[in-house]
């Protein structure tokens, strides 16, 4: 696609490019979804000045991943986010037409997270166009499956995507990277702290049997609604006494359940699914380990409790050192343009957990409200990605104050 990345600058008509490119997880398929994407990503950066490459993953997905020296070549800053989008089933509008009305704009991911990307792009474009170069070395990350299994920053942050950035041999950026922005829609918020997630299944078995002799049968269907009661009653209100700052406390809900084959049989199996939340300080294996051991015990040889099928880890609020100075280096950039700069706190993940635990301070930020994410009718506020877009040129090019190029509040 041929574009005039100044001219594309504009935060409405990049994100209009972007929601154009389908971009759904194919979920397990091995579909190469997100790679037009990353294809478009890696040209529009090219043709800034940088230099871009594409990282296969898995299955042709591939990562992208353009650099934009800076002043400071010791130092680097990662901008994050995910090129994948959710399904598109169920949209009111086509899902890949940029619909604008009412200052807001339409479409499949333009707030989860093409919103974001489109911000991050276009503050690049604005300070190539300045003439000035950013403070740090910039590193802009674009990562596949973010919304299923987390293959994308997983790869970016191991040894076949993290070992050597800009191509001079100088090793992992995550041993040279001060923080990273990763662009979530998050309203405007400083996002310093999230929850982490484990997803387990539970599986109740029987004998099975004829519908009319029941007696002195074990219905697995009768067991899974005394699991998902014990749950809700004993587990998930215990859970609820323990709350953290910003986050709040852990919960737990059942989410899914199937069993059964005919309405005449006693079934031989049924499943339910539960959704964990977790918070800082707790490990998702730990988690799964602790509830295992309590559920098989008080419901001996009735139920087994499936190895997670979804792990991730909790951000929690780094309070001191390098995390604590990052933070507010990009509430200082907040504040330049109006916006509030205290950290808080949100019960989804992100990937800034994967990059945190990699040694790299991290804090979440960017436009679109996350109510509307994966939604019928998903929209982003084109007056927060303008104002995204100016919060972040000031933090690459100054930290704090009046960014170059920009207007100001």
């Amino acid at each position: 696609m041929q574009h005039n990345v100044l001219q594309c600058s504009t935060g409405e008509a990049l994100l209009a490019e972007l929601v154009a490119i389908p971009s759904v997880n194919p979920r397990e398929q091995a579909v190469a979804a997100e790679t037009p994407l990353a294809e478009f990503v890696a040209d529009y950066c090219r043709r800034l000045g940088m230099t871009a490459r594409l990282d296969e993953v898995t299955d042709g997905r591939r990562n992208v991943v353009a650099t934009m020296p800076g002043r400071r070549t010791d130092e680097w800053l990662l901008l994050e986010t995910h090129l994948d989008t959710v399904e598109t089933e169920g949209m009111v509008l086509d899902p890949f037409t940029a619909h604008v009305r009412d200052g807001r704009l339409y479409g499949r991911g333009a707030c989860d997270a093409k919103g974001p990307l489109a911000a991050f792009l276009s503050a690049l474009a604005r300070i190539t166009a300045s003439g000035r170069p950013p403070e740090r070395t910039v590193v802009l990350a674009g990562v596949i499956d973010e919304e299923h299994r987390y293959r994308g920053v997983t790869h970016l942050l191991g040894p076949e995507g993290g070992t050597d950035t800009t191509g001079d041999g100088s090793g992992r950026f995550a041993a040279r990277c001060a923080g990273a922005v990763v662009g979530e829609p998050t309203s405007l918020a400083l996002v310093v702290a999230h929850k982490g997630v484990m997803r387990c299944r539970i599986v109740a078995t029987g004998p099975g049997g004829h519908s009319s002799l029941p007696e002195g049968r074990v219905n697995p269907v009768e067991t899974a609604a005394e699991v998902v009661r014990y749950l809700r009653d004993e587990v998930a209100t215990r859970l609820a006494r323990r709350q953290r700052p910003l986050v709040g406390a852990p919960t737990l809900v059942t989410t899914q359940i199937s069993g059964g084959s005919g309405p005449n049989v006693l079934p031989e199996r049924c499943e339910i699914t539960i959704d964990r939340r977790t918070v800082g300080g707790e490990e998702p294996t730990q988690v799964w380990r602790e509830l295992k051991d309590e559920l098989e015990s008080r419901f001996p040889g009735l139920v087994e409790v499936a190895p997670p099928h979804v792990v991730d880890y909790a951000l929690p609020a780094q309070d001191d050192g390098a995390g604590a100075a990052f933070s507010a280096e990009v509430g200082r950039a907040l504040a330049a343009h109006g916006l509030d700069p205290a950290g808080v706190g949100v019960g989804h993940g992100t990937d800034a957990s994967k990059i945190c635990r990699a040694g790299i301070p991290s804090v979440v930020f960017g436009p679109g409200s996350m109510t509307e994410a994966h939604t019928p009718r998903e929209f982003i506020e084109l007056s927060q990605l303008a104002r995204a877009t100016d919060v972040l040129v000031t933090l690459l090019t100054t930290g704090s104050g009046r960014a170059p190029g920009g207007d100001g509040d």
